[in-house]
């Protein structure tokens, strides 16, 4: 999740270093530059500090320079072995702390059903409670987590004999940054690949990477003795994830919040049959409305599930799983 540092309080941020999908200690190490939300790089050059786990660092920032509300940017710049790397990495200086997706603060202030929830009924501790497993609930939609986050996956590439290269689809999206991407098709095989030169589809969190035609240099990329294609796996290690969480994704929290505390209080019992003598009444809902409440379990589900669709996973849903999503 976003690291969020309390306005004007110092705080740490913190990264892990992966190589290969390890947790390294790089060679060397430090942040490049700090950006506030303004895009005015406030720090340059700053040294940074191990933790007592492998491969993982933090930087503090000093008080002096969270004064302004929004999302930061740091640079960290490392080496390993030969090879430099960077990694960018968002941070947000908050109010408020936030867990899920929303706020007991935004819940009270978006809320419709100011009956049963106040400035102060419930409580901001019971409140959180509800918005801990809607999150689960929506996570659980979703395919994982959209929250901003770093991620070290090993993924089976789609080869591209033709224009000699590979096409990778990431399980995280949207695709923020790409650290780096190695190709492994043996112990002894493996090749690392110029992120600068791999095509990135932000929104879908697909790559694609194609190198000479007239020279074919993939090497990975080779055939087996029996003629079958062997297929390469990436190691790529990179950033995903909503910086900031979308509105509509705040909106479907609050309802499915809301919707859980009805639930709690006996209140989202709907009448099925009314009768007065002759006169009768029935109500049904329609098949999406059912199937919306077989996937999230509660009622007013099908309002939840468009807004969240849009934000589902790659490999969430059967079918295509590329460039589209």
């Amino acid at each position: 999740m976003l690291d969020q540092i309390l306005q004007s309080t110092s705080d740490k941020i913190e990264v892990d270093i992966l190589y290969n999908n390890v947790l390294t200690d790089p060679s060397s190490i430090s942040i490049r530059e700090i950006r506030d939300p303004n895009g005015n790089v406030i720090l340059t050059n700053q040294a940074v500090t191990k933790c007592s786990t492998t491969g993982r660092y933090y930087y503090t920032m000093d008080s002096a320079y969270t004064s302004v509300l929004g999302v930061y940017t740091a640079i960290w710049h490392f080496v390993i072995g030969t090879a430099t790397y960077e990694h960018t990495q968002n941070f947000e200086v908050v109010s408020s702390f936030r867990q899920g997706y929303i706020t007991p603060y935004e819940v009270r202030q978006k809320t419709t059903d100011i009956d049963n929830i106040t400035d102060t009924i419930p409580t901001d501790a019971v409140l959180q409670r509800y918005i801990d497993k809607a999150t689960a609930i929506m996570d659980a939609y979703f395919g994982d987590t959209i929250n901003y986050a770093q991620y070290s996956e090993s993924i089976r590439c789609v080869l591209d004999k033709v224009h000699n290269g590979v096409h990778i689809q990431l399980r995280h999206r949207p695709l923020v940054s790409l650290t780096s991407v190695q190709l492994v098709q043996g112990p002894t095989n493996t090749l690392d690949l110029d992120v600068t030169y791999i095509r990135k589809n932000y929104d879908s969190s697909y790559l694609e990477y194609f190198q000479d035609i007239s020279v074919p240099t993939l090497r990975i990329c080779i055939f087996d003795p029996s003629a079958t294609q062997i297929i390469p796996v990436a190691n790529v290690v990179y950033t995903a994830g909503y910086v900031t969480v979308p509105d509509n994704v705040k909106m479907a929290a609050v309802i499915l919040v809301e919707e859980l505390y009805k639930q709690t209080k006996g209140e989202d019992v709907q009448l099925s049959r009314f009768r007065i003598q002759d006169i009768s009444e029935t109500y049904k809902d329609s098949v999406f409305i059912e199937s919306a409440k077989k996937e999230l379990g509660i009622k007013g589900a099908g309002t939840i599930v468009k807004l969240l669709r849009p934000y589902t996973q790659p490999f969430r849903r059967g079918g295509f799983a590329g460039p589209l999503g």
